[in-house]
């Protein structure tokens, strides 16, 4: 009998020495414009990382982009663009390299992430090292990069309304209802600071709301780029807040690194 055990023992012994560490589950709740085609990469890649750590991740693929309950439920989630949420959060942190490295999974990769960030991110969680981090951890360890880009104002027309606008690099940033002088001098004064903010390397957490006296203020470092007032929010038919919020977005879109990686 001892003899039996001991030759069990020996059977045993090296798979369990060699027995691959147990690994946690990660949740990944992707709210992503599926149905536009775009974010093709990011989507194959969720899919990869299911596929690949198949059962400990579990993929929830959620499509804002089809008008129906997709969109509705990015709606009630509170999210404003493209966000991907690891065990309940889109802001996480994990060591790397020697160090804390926290990322934010919002808007298109290429802005605030890398597909490489997602991955390293998916691998912490499963070994347990995936934390909740804050926008300031985020903010602290997002590069700054030098864009080439140019800024332009002109006049533009929809629905039988005038706007004068503010684009980066040819892309829409900011329509500012009518074709006044006052019009044409927000924009300018938009179009001069963001000229400024990007003349130097940038990080687009520089890019953030403020309530004022006057509205919402779109700002670059510190700095107003552009404020909705509330005659600007009834000539687009949306509180001040949504106004400005569409610039913001428009800015940061207009910013965003050409590939994926």
């Amino acid at each position: 009998m001892r003899r039996n055990l001991i030759v069990i023992a020996m059977v045993l012994l090296p798979s369990l020495l060699w027995a691959s560490p147990r690994q946690e589950r990660v949740t990944i709740r992707a709210f992503i414009n599926v149905s536009s085609g775009c974010q093709a990469q990011t989507v194959d890649l969720l899919n990869a990382l299911k596929t690949n750590y198949a059962p400990n991740v579990a993929l929830e693929l959620i499509d804002f982009g089809d008008q129906g309950r997709g969109f509705r439920r990015w709606q009630q989630s509170g999210h404003r663009c493209l966000t991907i949420e690891l065990n309940g959060s889109p802001l996480v942190k994990y060591p790397y390299h020697g160090k804390t490295h926290a990322v934010g999974f919002q808007m298109p990769a290429g802005m605030n992430w890398t597909h490489a960030d997602l991955e390293q991110a998916v691998q912490a969680g499963l070994s347990g090292q995936l934390q909740t981090a804050t926008p300031a951890e985020v903010a602290a360890c997002a590069p700054a990069r030098k864009l080439e880009v140019t800024v332009a104002t002109g006049t533009a027309t929809a629905s039988g309304k005038s706007f004068t606008t503010v684009t980066i690099s040819g892309k829409l940033v900011l329509a500012i209802p009518g074709s006044t002088a006052d019009a044409a001098r927000r924009a300018k004064n938009a179009a001069t600071t963001l000229k400024a903010w990007l003349a130097k390397p940038v990080r687009l957490s520089d890019l953030t709301l403020k309530r004022t006296a006057y509205g919402w203020a779109v700002l670059a470092a510190g700095q107003a780029v552009a404020t909705a007032t509330t005659a600007d929010g009834k000539a687009f038919g949306r509180d001040p807040s949504v106004v400005a919020d569409g610039w913001l977005g428009g800015i940061k879109h207009a910013l965003a690194a050409p590939t994926q990686h």
